[in-house]
């Protein structure tokens, strides 16, 4: 009953989260086009006032004299039509899209393309270094569910649980099964923070790339110091680490341990799959920057590069549905500024951003309707053929061997 409970509790909590998300974004979102006049410049009516000034906008009239001015059409303010800075106009979020450049938006597109196969490629060599050996074209048949199905569940693990669940359905070893993906999850983690941390001292020194950059090598630092403290067999037994397993048995617990330490026999395939993620966490970026410019936004493109990164792992706290709302609130933080991008700007980038994912990860849906998925089918399909229709006892056997699987 007090599981049940906090099981009831957590739900109501993700949903609450959920639904502030999206009311932060739809709080956030500037619907109507509007002018804002700067603290300390004059108004429409002359006065220099000390805090800004917002007024409505109804239209827009072209001008030929100056490209850096626009003619507005104004409601509620003292003149109903004002000759204005463009720097000083905030199309609203459908103004805005509308203004969107296509070309930019549809080769948003491309680098996705490429991100699907080398996840798979990813998971296939974690797979493979542990002696699950499953086809290419299967694991990247998963990938793609999972894909889908980050848009069904909070968070972005919501795939991960599928594929863990997939993967261990039909495995000889469950743990090495599931471990595969908690390890495709961590290397995809580390690709997120080397590419910050390069990208970031790329950027101009000072800026908000570069101090994001500094936190990241930061970050790297400290995973490899207990990495190393970690599978330092010396430095274990003093610390009494290897007694403290002992002492837990040989039980669950034990069998991750054993399953981590393998994967540091396996430094070649960790490094390949760290470098991979790197790969896929800038054709995921380049997507997003592309996104960006395509709606105006002049930031240069390795602040985009550097911030998105940071954006990613905020959405991967498995709360918030793809992160809505933090990403957004965060992406508003670091990149809107004057001259550079606006909040509408930033928000519309991600908007666009997930259309991005959700127009890819629909081929997942597509998979879906082909039937269940095995990544092991030959055992699944030597079970089945052991069955002789009308013997009880055929069908005894048939269960003991499901569950020996």
């Amino acid at each position: 009953m007090p599981l049940l409970m906090s099981r009831n509790i957590l739900r109501v909590l993700r949903l609450f989260l959920i639904i502030a998300g999206v009311a932060i974004v739809l709080w956030a979102i500037d619907w109507s086009d509007s002018i804002q006049i700067p603290a300390g410049e004059p108004g429409l009516d002359g006065v220099v006032l000390e805090q800004p000034r917002v007024y409505e906008v109804t239209g827009v009239l072209p001008t030929q004299e100056d490209p850096d001015v626009i003619s507005c059409l104004l409601f509620g303010a003292p003149v109903s039509v004002a000759d204005v800075p463009v720097a000083w106009y905030r199309p609203g979020i459908f103004t805005l899209l509308g203004q969107a450049s296509l070309g930019l938006l549809l080769l948003g597109l491309l680098p996705l393309a490429g991100v699907y196969p080398l996840q798979a490629t990813r998971w296939w060599i974690l797979m493979r270094c542990r002696g699950l050996a499953v086809s290419w074209w299967r694991t990247l048949r998963l990938v793609f569910v999972g894909a889908f199905f980050n848009f069904c569940l909070p968070g972005t693990e919501g795939g991960d649980v599928v594929k863990a669940w997939y993967v261990a359905k039909q495995s000889d070893d469950r743990v090495i099964a599931v471990m595969s993906v908690v390890f495709d999850r961590i290397t995809g983690l580390l690709g997120l923070i080397v590419l910050a941390a390069v990208a970031g001292v790329m950027a101009t020194s000072g800026s908000v790339a570069f101090t994001i950059g500094l936190w990241a090598w930061g970050v790297i630092a400290v995973i490899a110091i207990f990495a190393w403290m970690y599978f330092n067999a010396g430095l274990r037994t003093w610390l009494g680490l290897e007694r403290l397993q002992r002492l837990f048995g040989g039980g669950l617990i034990a069998r991750i341990e054993d399953a981590a330490h393998a994967y540091g026999v396996h430094k070649r395939s960790v490094t390949l799959a760290t470098l991979i993620s790197v790969v896929v966490q800038i054709l995921l970026a380049s997507a997003a920057t592309l996104a960006g410019v395509s709606l105006g936004i002049t930031h240069d493109p390795a602040v985009i590069l550097t911030v998105m990164p940071i954006l990613f792992l905020a959405a991967a706290v498995p709360m918030s549905w793809q992160g809505i709302g933090v990403m957004e609130g965060l992406g508003i933080l670091l990149l809107a500024m004057p001259d550079f991008a606006t909040p509408n700007q930033v928000i519309g980038m991600l908007l666009i951003y997930r259309g991005y994912e959700l127009s890819w990860s629909l081929i997942g849906s597509l998979m879906l309707l082909r039937g269940d998925i095995h990544l092991h089918p030959e055992r699944h399909q030597g079970a089945t053929e052991a069955v002789k229709p009308g013997s009880e006892g055929d069908l005894q056997a048939d269960s003991g061997t499901m569950r020996q699987s």
